[in-house]
């Protein structure tokens, strides 16, 4: 999403919490600097949820935490 106000930041919150009481973990990605400032700004507090720059990044860490490894593809020709 381009921007985040308070309005965003509290649906995206509920949604992670739902996530929780689901029993499912949740992780964020991509937000941008200014994103994040915007955040910081508005109080908006992710500290307990674990937040990566990228999706790729994200996935890798989620399928890590499942017992699933992540390799490239050329590694995999290679092994």
């Amino acid at each position: 999403m381009p921007t985040v106000d308070t309005n965003v930041a509290k649906h995206l919150l509920k949604t992670v919490t739902a996530t929780r009481l689901m029993g499912e973990d949740c992780y964020i990605s991509g937000i941008s600097p200014a994103i994040a400032q915007t955040m910081v700004h508005l109080g908006v507090d992710l500290a307990e949820i674990p937040t990566k720059a990228s999706l790729a990044t994200a996935l890798k860490m989620a399928m890590q935490k499942i017992g699933l490894k992540v390799v490239s593809a050329a590694d995999e020709k290679r092994g």
